[in-house]
Parts: C-alpha cells; structure tokens; sequence
C-alpha cells in the first residue's frame, strides 16, 4: 500500500509542480469540470495538502520499519556470533550489501544539507534514484564453518556484524537529522499547534504519551553519569558494551516514536504503537531495560 500511495501521488505531484512552474499546456484542471465554488488553486492546495499527509505516512512509516527489520538482523547476527557456531561464515555477500545501504543513507544526508524542504519531501525526491534507500538488505548464506566445495568468498559472521553495527551508526544519524526544526517549541507555545487526531477521544492519550517521551528522554540525557556509576559496580567488562548498544537503540526507537507523535494527522494505531514502544522501554537501578520482543509493526 505504501508503494501504491508512492507511485500514484508522485504522478499528481508532478502536475502540480510543472503548472506551479508554468510548464503545462492544457492541463487536467483546465479541462476538469469544477464546482462553481471552488477555484483551481483551491483545488490544489486541497491536493497538496493531501499530496503532504500520504508522503509524511509513507516517510515515516518506512523509517519505522526499516529500524525493525534493521535491529531484527542484527540481533540475528549477534545470536550466531556469541553461539557455538561462532566461526561461521556467510558466503552471500551479506557485508558488502549493508555496506551498500550505509553508503545511500550518507549520500541522501549529503545531498539534503544543499536542498531545503521538508523530510519526507527530499525522500520522495531521492527514492527516483536511490531506489533502495533505506531497504534492508537480508541475511542469508550463513555456513557453522567454511565449506571448501562453495567457490564463493566467505565473510565471517563477525564482519557482517559490524557491517550492520555500521549501518545501525549510519541510520541514527539519519533520523537524528529529520526535523532540525524544533517541534516542541511550537507545541508548548499553544495546544492548538498539536497534530491532529483522526478520534477526538485520543487527545488524553496523545498528551499522556508526549509527557512519557519527555520523561524518558530526559533521563536518557541524564544517564550517562548513571550509567558509569552502575557500570561501577558490575563484575562482567562485556556489560559496558551492551549497555552502550542499548542506549543507542533506545535514544533511536524514542527519536521515531518522537517523529511519528510529530505527524500531521494521528490515528488510533499510530498512538496505540507509540504507547507500546515507550512501554517497552524501562529504567532500573541506573541502567536500560528493553523488552526483547522487538515491538509491534508500524500500523499503516
């Protein structure tokens, strides 16, 4: 479905960007039978408006998935690295794939530092050549150990590990710089500047999640003190390592669900996945503890 709304909106966007630029010789407006009340630019600002709600859900929702399938891969690569099997190899060139999608994440940021315009606009634009930005790339081709009849090269299972820790390194700074505008300004300026609820009854749970997110943003800004002083007294050097990685897959899963409470138009679903990621995330005696269940999909 996201595809559909991708595909299908960017062909009305284009009539609408070419007539803005004056581009269009008999366009489909001017050959439209109109109501008598409403104009051509009344019209298009209605699509536009429409046109920015589907490619904001389209953004938003591949950024969220993307992180799922991203984090599900490497907990998969991390179990047969620390497991009996750890000098495994993978014979499909699993590396150079996530390799691929790190450098297309690096060159979008590159290439929006010179355009101006919202995120989920410059996507739309980037996706007409970077087609595979910011689709995962699958593991597959793992062997327990090397098999001398596969004449293809083998990768041990640790350097595809830290091709997706890379990549991982890659992704926070891309949601890290969407939206350099501050949001939160505007929505302590005046209630009314909220994103809107298609149900009018979730307006509570809207405010209760943006007050938990504030929460547990704060003590992630809070924490690293915490955190040396438990790192203090724990026994396993190996702790301090998996305490880092959690912090960073925290601050990312706040970050979209801090994207996704940003969005133009909320529904019942989006809220109800927002409350299940914070919910997945606690704090206790100064360190993270994150449910490992890996959370529900972005709804549609």
């Amino acid at each position: 479905m996201l595809y559909f709304l991708l595909t299908f909106n960017l062909g009305i966007l284009g009539v609408i960007l070419n007539r803005q630029a004056g581009n269009i010789r008999g366009s489909i407006f001017e050959s439209m039978k109109l109501p008598a009340d409403m104009s051509v630019p009344k019209m298009e600002r209605r699509l536009w408006k429409s046109l920015e709600s589907d490619f904001e859900l389209v953004y938003v929702a591949q950024s969220c998935l993307s992180w799922e399938a991203l984090h599900h891969q490497y907990r998969k690569v991390e179990a047969l690295a620390s497991s009996s099997s750890q000098n495994g190899v993978f014979y499909d060139n699993v590396a150079g794939e996530f390799q691929k999608f790190q450098v297309l994440l690096e060159r979008f940021m590159e290439d929006e530092m010179c355009e101006s315009g919202k995120r989920n606009w410059n996507y739309v634009r980037a996706r007409f050549s970077l087609r595979s930005l910011l689709q995962v790339p699958v593991v597959s081709g793992f062997h327990e150990q090397e098999n001398e009849e596969i004449k293809r090269e083998a990768i041990h299972v640790k350097e595809v590990m830290e091709a997706i820790e890379r990549s991982i390194l890659a992704y926070w700074e891309f949601i890290k710089t969407d939206g350099r505008k501050t949001w939160r300004k505007s929505m302590r300026s005046s209630l009314w500047t909220w994103p809107t609820v298609e149900n009018p009854r979730d307006l509570w749970l809207q405010a209760d999640l943006t007050r938990k997110l504030q929460r547990k943003e704060l003590w992630l800004k809070e924490s690293p003190g915490k955190l040396r002083r438990w790192l203090r007294r724990s026994v396993e050097p190996t702790l301090e390592e998996s305490q880092k990685k959690e912090m960073l897959f925290t601050m990312i899963d706040l970050k979209l669900v801090s994207r996704v409470l940003q969005m133009s138009v909320l529904s019942t679903s989006q809220l109800k996945w927002c409350q299940e990621k914070l919910d997945d995330i606690a704090f206790t005696e100064g360190k993270i503890a994150r449910a490992c269940t890996g959370g529900p999909l972005f709804p549609p």
